[in-house]
This record gives structure tokens, sequence and C-alpha cells, in this order.
């Protein structure tokens, strides 16, 4: 079997199935470097393109936060956008509380940055357990909190409004900065849930987000609000990035404005419904007892085998048989959830792709 039959770190699918969304964003970047003139010999302002900030600005309002683009500061994908963030409000030693299981991204973030870490537990369903939070913040003096109240990966999880509401006012009694990361927050298919910012009245969020999970990871397009911080977020893009490509960001800006986004986001969200409903089915023919999660919006769903299987050595083998896993340990810096795996359904479920996945039990052994 060929990598190509991968089912979570690689699609298995025609290349050349191109969504129409996907072609009539090509044609308005297209459209937006032919009327580039004599600008193009010049940076773009280190805050990003104005009409793609307003048109950020008018997403938000759809989800409860009233954002002005004087708020909002482009940048090349939303990892850019934590790291900003983590260096604004952050010195080396400093400590950062995550979820576990949290993006293994941050995690090398944090690390890249000389921060301490203090993973906090985290609900399949409901996410970031604020409880607990509240807990550690008596013994520890945390500088922010990184979280995903959308969608989270790897569960899918999501936040109810009270434990939102509870998270900002711990933020504000201990003085911290809440870092979200809201990259998969428009994938719901059921609601697209409001972000964090829309309960925010102490400018304590920093909102960080991007089109690489709901649009293309070829744009390297994110944005991120920096809060009371926001001053030092742009300095700081001026300092690493300079400037970000304006023809892409009027293009982009030009396809959310003529409906484009809309449209293709209603289609990618049934899309992933679809998929996500799939990979349930096949999983229920599995030989072996699970636990999966059943999220109603993002890329992936959290599986929780049998404590004796290892999915490090599952790793392995798989590989030996051209299939690739994302352990579970990867989401955790304490070596817990050993027995788990992140199981994604972004890509169509071809006949290669299912056929890895109900190898998996026989390697288990």
């Amino acid at each position: 079997m060929s990598r190509s039959a991968a089912f979570d770190l690689l699609p298995g699918s025609d290349k050349n199935d191109v969504p129409a969304g996907i072609v009539q964003l090509n044609r308005s970047i297209s459209r937006a470097l032919r009327r580039q003139r004599g600008d193009f010999q010049y940076y773009d302002e280190p805050a990003g393109d104005p009409s793609l900030r307003q048109q950020i600005a008018l997403r938000a309002a759809k989800r409860g936060w009233q954002a002005e683009i004087d708020e909002l500061c482009i940048t090349s994908g939303c990892q850019q956008s934590l790291f900003l963030a983590l260096m604004a409000v952050c010195q080396q030693g400093d400590v950062v509380a995550v979820e576990a299981p949290g993006f293994y991204g941050v995690l090398q973030l944090l690390e890249q940055l000389g921060l301490q870490v203090v993973e906090i537990p985290a609900s399949a369903e409901t996410g970031l357990d604020v409880g607990a939070f509240e807990q550690t913040l008596q013994r520890w003096d945390i500088k922010a909190c990184v979280v995903s109240p959308s969608f989270a990966t790897p569960t899918g999880a999501s936040m109810p409004l009270h434990a939102r509401a509870h998270l900002i006012e711990l933020a504000e009694r201990h003085d911290l900065a809440i870092i979200e990361d809201d990259i998969y927050g428009e994938s719901g298919w059921l609601v697209v849930p409001d972000t964090l910012k829309a309960v925010d009245h102490s400018n304590r969020v920093i909102h960080c987000s991007s089109l690489s999970k709901v649009l293309s990871r070829d744009l390297r397009l994110g944005w991120i609000s920096g809060g009371r911080w926001h001053d030092d977020i742009v300095r700081l893009k001026l300092t690493s990035q300079l400037a970000s490509s304006r023809f892409i960001q009027r293009g982009v800006a030009d396809f959310f404005a003529d409906g484009g986004y809309a449209a293709y986001l209603r289609r990618y969200r049934q899309q992933l419904q679809q998929q996500r409903d799939q990979l349930l089915d096949l999983l229920g023919t599995w030989p072996v007892p699970i636990r999966a999660t059943s999220p109603a919006g993002g890329l992936a769903l959290w599986l929780e085998l049998p404590e004796q299987v290892d999915t490090i050595k599952l790793y392995n083998r798989a590989l030996d048989e051209g299939v690739v896993i994302t352990p579970g340990e990867l989401f955790s810096m304490s070596g817990k959830f050993s027995n788990c795996l992140r199981l994604s359904f972004a890509h169509p479920w071809t006949r290669a792709r299912a056929e890895a996945l109900m190898r998996l039990p026989s390697l288990m052994a």
C-alpha cells in the first residue's frame, strides 16, 4: 500500500478535483494581480490591507464580535499569530497554560520561546476545564493561557458559554492574557460559535486565526487582534515579517466581498459533516472497543483505544504498511494519551483511505 493511502496526514484523493470555490478564489487573486500598478514597488502597511481587514471585521460581526479594522493585523498564518501573541505578552521563563490534549504546534512554539508549560485538563466534549484552571492559578504565576474554544484540535471540543465567561473573569482577576486559537471556528455545520472576543470586555483576549484550515493552506494568510497588546504585536510583525503580499490580500478581500467565501463555506461544511459521519460509520465496524468524539465542526475527532494499546508502537507498525496516523502523545508534554489517536475527516473517504483505516485494528496486537 502506498503512502497515498494514509488517512490522517495525507489526502489520498484526486489532486485535480479542485473545488469550485477555490477556482473562484484563484480568479479573484489573478484579477487583483492584474489591477496592480505602481504599488507593487512598495511594501504594504504592517497591519495589512484595509480592505481585507474590513472583510474580516464583517465576518467577526456575524460571530458576536464588533471588531474595528484598526484592531486587526494580517499575518502569514495562525502559527505566526500565536507566535506574535506569545512574544508580546511573555518573557523567557514565564509560565503559559495550555489545554491537554492540545495542539502540538503550540507546544513547539512554547519550547522555542523558552517558556514553561503547565497543562490544564480538557474534556473531549467541552474543552478546557476552567475549574481546574482556577485551581492551577492558585499555585502558578501564569502569564497567558492558550485555548481553542471552538472545535479544538485534536478532540473537536467546544467550550460552553458559561465556561467562556468564567475564563474571561479569571483572566481579569489574575491579570493574564487569553490567547484564542480560533482557526477552526468557522467550520461548524450545525452552528458557528461566537468568538471568545465576543465576551471580552477588558481587552484581555488575543484572537488568532487564519484561512489555512477552512480555505487554503497555500495562501499563508491569517490575522490577529491583540487587545491591549495590539500595538506591540504590530511592531513585532513589522520587525519579523515587514509586510504581507498586497495582491493576495486584495484578491481574498474581493473573494469575501463577492460572496464567494460564504458560498464555499456552506458547501465545505456539508462536506465535512458527511466525511465525519462516514468516519464514524467505519469506526463502528471495528472489532475492538473504542470511544470516539463526534464534533460538530473542525477537521478531526479523538479516538480512545483500549488502555493496553500504545499508539507510538502502532504508528511505527502502521508506517511500515504505508499508513500514517497521529499518536495521542503528540498532544501533550507529559506523556499522556498513549492509547489515543487523532483521526482526520478533512478529505474524502476514497476506497484506499477507507481500506487503510480498516487495517489498523489488525496492527494493534
